[in-house]
């Protein structure tokens, strides 16, 4: 198991409350162990030479459309607030995401 001497248990615990995940111990040490093996690799492909080597958006050299954009008729409103899960009047009901007050 490869180690990452610069990533400790705090912060990988840290990075989970920041996910809103709950570990347990066991799963943070898991986890610890899985983010130093990634970091690991990461820090493995930093040492690899690229001078002179052109930067690629993709490793293919084709674009990945398949068609043209064509202008199509929208789905009518009601369709889609049927499809909905929670409906108001003419809008699509969400979960709650923020606190209140956040973002203002």
């Amino acid at each position: 198991m490869p180690e990452h001497s610069d990533l400790d248990l705090q912060q990988v615990k840290h990075a989970a409350a920041l996910a809103r995940l709950n570990l347990t111990d066991e799963e943070l040490v898991a986890i610890h162990s899985d983010l130093a093996s990634i970091l690991t690799h990461i820090d493995q492909l930093a040492k690899v030479e690229v001078d002179g080597i052109e930067p690629m958006s993709s490793p293919h050299g084709h674009c990945s459309r398949l068609h043209d954009d064509e202008i199509e008729t929208p789905i009518p409103r009601q369709i889609v607030l049927d499809m909905a899960p929670a409906t108001e009047g003419p809008a699509i009901l969400v979960p709650k995401v923020l606190e209140d007050g956040a973002g203002s």
